[in-house]
């Protein structure tokens, strides 16, 4: 027989589970963190694209490239690009989050963690739709290194789609490749990693420090297994000129062999942890701040008031 305390914690365990798994939840929580990651993370993910794209040997590393940066554009050069993934990024995370919490929940055993590992793979195909077109107009701002052709991802946008609107759909194969296995990944170590960090094995039991140090682990893990494929997507996105991923490998490789895959690799774990301790540390107080204050019942209770008016509209008898 249990404790109190033990049962206490097994109910507040299965509440919490519950917050999880609800649709509002997913989507609140995805959204909150979409915003937190990229306010984390932008700066190290522009050296990223810099050295990704770079002309052989302009950069030494990782610490060159940021220093050259700031030399040649101040602070500001380090965020270029950003309003794209900070408004977009908050529908990207609401669908990885949303996706992931609905698939998890057609499994019997939706804690599993095979099970967290197959619902964040289907939530890296259907995020792929909109994170390919965004993470392109943030790359070619991001690429500039001379006279501005975009000013802005906004300006980037105005200008494919006059020119050509079926550039926004190319690299949305290569980002589901790379986000198919990277997301599966992705929730399936965090979600190890917060068990076997927490006291009790619960969710809740967690620290802030535990949180950031789960999150921004499972974020690091999941580079280290795509982190090739992202190279190929950026130069593909990044250059219209090129036709085929097969003209992307063999330019790459003619460069600097098979180090050409990697490079950048070091400054996006670095921005890795921080976004990814952001995103998740976010994430799971949004569904704690949801439970305390009882906003789930209340979104809920909302959301069934609002369709019964919509309902009450539709059958509405005709006025004579």
């Amino acid at each position: 027989m249990s404790s109190p305390e033990e049962a206490q914690n097994e109910g507040s365990a299965e509440v919490y589970s519950s917050s999880y798994e609800h649709r509002y939840a997913n989507y609140i929580a995805g959204i909150t963190s979409g915003a937190a990651g990229v306010l984390a993370g932008h700066p190290l993910d522009t050296v990223k694209v810099r050295l990704q794209t770079q002309k052989t040997g302009q950069f030494r590393g990782t610490w060159h490239c940021f220093t050259h940066i700031l030399a040649k554009d101040k602070v500001r050069g380090l965020y270029k690009g950003m309003s794209s993934p900070l408004s977009s990024l908050t529908l990207v995370n609401a669908i990885v989050f949303g996706v992931h919490g609905t698939v998890a929940k057609q499994f019997s055993d939706h804690q599993a963690i095979f099970t967290h590992f197959v619902a964040g793979c289907s939530a890296g195909i259907a995020q792929a739709f909109v994170a390919a077109p965004t993470e392109l107009l943030k790359l070619r701002v991001q690429v500039q290194d001379g006279p501005r052709q975009y000013r802005s991802p906004y300006h980037c946008l105005r200008c494919i789609l006059k020119e050509n609107p079926s550039t926004l759909t190319r690299g949305i194969w290569i980002t589901q490749l790379r986000d198919c296995p990277g997301l599966g990944i992705y929730f399936a170590s965090y979600e190890y990693l917060a068990r076997k960090m927490s006291k009790d094995g619960t969710m809740e039991a967690l620290t802030s420090l535990q949180l950031l140090m789960a999150g921004g682990l499972a974020g690091m893990l999941s580079w280290l297994f795509n982190y090739p494929t992202d190279v190929i997507k950026t130069r593909y996105q990044a250059d219209d000129s090129i036709k085929t991923y097969r003209e992307v490998i063999h330019k790459a490789y003619a460069e600097n062999g098979i180090r050409t895959f990697f490079c950048g690799f070091g400054s996006t774990l670095l921005r890795a942890f921080p976004t990814n301790a952001a995103t998740f540390f976010t994430v799971e107080w949004t569904y704690r701040l949801l439970l305390d204050y009882d906003l789930l019942g209340y979104i809920q209770q909302l959301s069934m008031t609002n369709g019964k008016r919509r309902r009450q509209h539709l059958h509405r008898p005709d006025d004579p």
